[in-house]
């Protein structure tokens, strides 16, 4: 037996189970909360609980944030981490992420299909 594909965890151990992300590539818009001043946000990927995303002049760690995310709609979270240009942000409290998906979204066909007559 090839003991480099066992994984031991340690009895006791508090590991948390890390939450579905879905890789994708969604538009939508960030400001920080309280302005008006809006910027486009490209997201990478998202989770229930938020998500990981690009912007040109990113806000700081600590900064409380309002998104609006194409599907999903408003949404409230804070930067928990930036390096500069990605950002990390954890929603106030759980979302769908699959809404943003366009297969999801009633009356939202991708471009270049044609309706069936």
């Amino acid at each position: 037996m090839d003991n480099s594909q066992q994984i031991r965890i340690p009895a006791g151990s508090d590991l948390i189970p890390r939450e579905r992300r879905y890789s994708v590539y969604l538009r939508g818009v960030i400001g920080r909360a309280g302005t008006l001043n809006r910027m486009p946000l490209t997201v990478r990927n998202i989770s229930a609980h938020g998500l990981k995303g690009e912007c040109a002049y990113p806000p700081r760690p600590g900064d409380e944030v309002e998104i609006e995310l194409p599907g999903i709609g408003a949404v409230v979270g804070y930067v928990r981490w930036g390096d500069g240009i990605g950002i990390g942000i954890s929603f106030d409290g759980p979302i769908d992420p699959t809404l943003a998906f366009t297969r999801n979204r009633p009356g939202v066909r991708r471009a270049g299909l044609l309706a069936a007559h």
